[in-house]
C-alpha cells in the first residue's frame, strides 16, 4: 500500500468514526432528556476569562469543577448526570457547553463561584431547557466546525493532522442511558410510526447526507402527556 492510498484510508476511517460519534452523542442525549427525576434539564455555558488553548489544562479545570459541584449537591465527587461538548472557536479559545440532565437550582452567583474557584474571573450562563424539539441536534450544532476541520483531515489553526490534535469532542458522566438500537425493514418502520404517531405525538424530522449510504432521515416521537 503506498503511503497516499494509507492517508486516504486513514481519512476515510476518521470521517466514518466521526459520523459514529455525531450519532452516538446525539441519541444518547435525546435518550437522557428528562429521564433523571423532576429537575428540568439545564443548559450551561463556560467560558475563561483568558484565552486558554491547552486543551490539557481546559479540560482538567472542566473536571475539577465537576467535582466541585458534585460535592456541592451530592456531598461526593459523583452524582451529576451530563453531557458536555468543547467548542473551539476561532481565536482557539476554548468554551464548554454542558447539558446537565439532574442539576438543582442553584443560585446562579453559587454557581459562578463554585467555576471561579477562588482564581480569575470567568464567564457562565445557564438556562433551564423549557421546549426543544430536539435537544441532541441543538447540541452537537456546537461542535459542527470541527467536526468538519477533522473530516478533511487537518486542524485550521495548527495546520497539524487530526490525528496529531488528539482532542476530545465530548465528555459524558459515567451510568447515562444508552439508545436501543434496531435495524428494521421499510415495512415494519412504517408499522412502527403508525402505532406510535397520534395526537398526541409531537414528531422531530431532519434529513442530511451520508457518504456511504446517500441522503438519511432522522425522525424523533415524542408523546406529550397531558396533566389532569
Amino acid at each position: 500500500m503506498t503511503q497516499e492510498e494509507k492517508q486516504l484510508r486513514e481519512k476515510d476511517n476518521l470521517r466514518r468514526s466521526l459520523g459514529r460519534t455525531v450519532q452516538t452523542l446525539r441519541r444518547t442525549i435525546n435518550a437522557n432528556i428528562n429521564e433523571w427525576g423532576k429537575e428540568k434539564p439545564k443548559f450551561m455555558t463556560l467560558t475563561f476569562k483568558e484565552n486558554v488553548l491547552d486543551h490539557e489544562v481546559a479540560n482538567k479545570e472542566f473536571r475539577e469543577f465537576i467535582k466541585r459541584l458534585s460535592r456541592r449537591i451530592f456531598k461526593k465527587q459523583s452524582g451529576l448526570k451530563y453531557t458536555c461538548v468543547v467548542e473551539r472557536q476561532t481565536r482557539g479559545a476554548i468554551h464548554y457547553h454542558v447539558l446537565f440532565y439532574n442539576l438543582p437550582y442553584i443560585k446562579f452567583e453559587e454557581l459562578l463561584k463554585v467555576w471561579e474557584n477562588g482564581k480569575e474571573q470567568r464567564g457562565l450562563r445557564i438556562n433551564a431547557i423549557e421546549s426543544i424539539d430536539n435537544v441532541g441536534a441543538y447540541v452537537v450544532k456546537y461542535i459542527e466546525k470541527d467536526i468538519q476541520a477533522m473530516k478533511n483531515g487537518y486542524d485550521t489553526k495548527t495546520g497539524k493532522s487530526a490525528k496529531e490534535k488528539n482532542k476530545k469532542l465530548f465528555f459524558q458522566s459515567r451510568g447515562l442511558i444508552k439508545p436501543t438500537e434496531r435495524a428494521l425493514s421499510a415495512k415494519e418502520v412504517a408499522e412502527l410510526e403508525r402505532q406510535l404517531i397520534d395526537e398526541n405525538a409531537v414528531v422531530f424530522e431532519a434529513q442530511h447526507e451520508n457518504e456511504h449510504v446517500g441522503k438519511m432521515t432522522y425522525k424523533q416521537i415524542k408523546k406529550v402527556i397531558s396533566l389532569p
